[in-house]
């Protein structure tokens, strides 16, 4: 059994192709003395290299990127808008 690929699928760009987005207030939001502050009890779980890439201001995948505010939100107890967060390169003036 094979498997039909049409135009669409086979043009996909791969994740790292599509990675144009950063969150320059990341320190702000992960700030380790505010999180314990709030009582942080749940580990935020992130593969260490996209920690080190947002971290760095490199620009990683928008799904990624909302991955990673979406976890230090529920691990901070914290209500912010993940959006709010994110900044897309392409569109960010020069």
């Amino acid at each position: 059994m094979t498997a039909i690929i049409t135009p669409e699928q086979a043009e996909m760009a791969k994740k790292k192709d599509r990675a144009f987005f950063i969150c320059p207030r990341w320190n702000e939001v992960a700030d380790a003395p505010r999180i314990g502050a709030s009582g942080m009890t749940t580990p935020i779980r992130v593969n260490e290299k996209i920690l080190a890439a947002i971290k760095g201001g490199r620009p990683v995948a928008r799904s990624t990127l909302r991955k990673a505010l979406l976890a230090v939100r529920q691990a901070s107890g914290s209500m912010f808008d993940v959006d709010a967060y994110i900044v897309d390169q392409r569109a960010a003036p020069e």
